[in-house]
């Protein structure tokens, strides 16, 4: 397992007031940006999504975060057991092949979420409405 930092993805504040929302295909994250602008990171289409208290969140000896960074998790055994769990509901799929594995660091929590893309964009009166 390698971790990589997501590029063109602003860095969070180091107390992002993070709120996360699926809605339809994706995974929506309200957060704070370092200069305090407050940004939605959308993850889509997403397969799986967990949140894990900082307190339980363990990574491998000799790998560590990017503080207030969106890394990418590169050899991800989550997304190789969710492609064998898709290969015994559907052999013929193949779009576990764009996934993705991206932890999002939320002061007292982590959010990892598999997807096929994220990207950023500023929350404007439109976008908070729904």
């Amino acid at each position: 397992m390698n971790l990589i930092s997501v590029q063109n993805l602003p860095r969070l504040h180091v107390t992002p007031l993070a709120s996360i929302q699926m809605k339809e295909s994706r995974v929506v994250v309200e957060a704070d940006d370092e200069a305090e602008k407050r940004i939605e990171l959308l993850f889509q289409p997403y397969q799986a999504m967990r949140v894990t208290t900082a307190d339980c969140f363990v990574l491998p000896k000799g790998v560590s975060i990017v503080p207030q960074t969106v890394v990418e998790v590169v050899g991800s055994e989550w997304i190789a057991a969710l492609k064998a769990n898709l290969r015994q509901v559907d052999e013929t799929a193949k779009f576990m092949e764009k996934a993705r594995h991206f932890i999002v660091p939320l002061q007292d929590d982590f959010l990892e979420v598999v997807a096929w893309n994220v990207v950023a964009r500023a929350v404007t009166a439109a976008s908070t409405s729904g």
